[in-house]
């Protein structure tokens, strides 16, 4: 005689692997967060952002403070990709900290089921 399978044990089987793939989620993201934190990623380069300060537009500011300007604008620009990756990064740690007991409470769940259709096998 076959193994009874209940409709809940299908769906705590279910939600186990949705857990894992949130975990995989997570793990992707800590990584990605952690790596842009480190080495953050910006677009803006001392030529492309010195041309929208140019000399005739403002006459009262010397080549230091356009320099000066056009750098503190590339910093704010890494502070904030540094912001956004921190984010990911907790983002990405809280996926893995709520896929952990999703997991396993829904595998002790299964598992239970699984038993409790063999001891009802046994019994018939």
């Amino acid at each position: 005689m076959t193994r009874r399978v209940y409709f809940r044990e299908i769906y705590f089987y279910i939600i186990c692997m949705v857990a894992i793939v949130i975990f995989i989620i997570g793990l992707v993201q800590v990584y990605d967060g952690a790596i842009n934190y480190v080495k953050p990623t910006t677009y803006l380069t001392k030529p492309s952002v010195a041309s929208m300060y140019s000399q005739e537009q403002y006459k009262n500011l010397t080549a230091e403070q356009i320099d000066k300007l056009v750098q503190d604008e590339i910093n704010a620009s890494i502070e904030n990709e540094k912001d956004m990756a921190f984010k990911n990064l907790l983002r990405g740690v809280l996926l893995v900290i709520i896929s952990i007991p999703l997991f396993a409470f829904h595998w002790r769940k299964a598992q239970q089921m699984w038993k409790l259709s063999l001891e009802s096998k046994d019994s018939e």
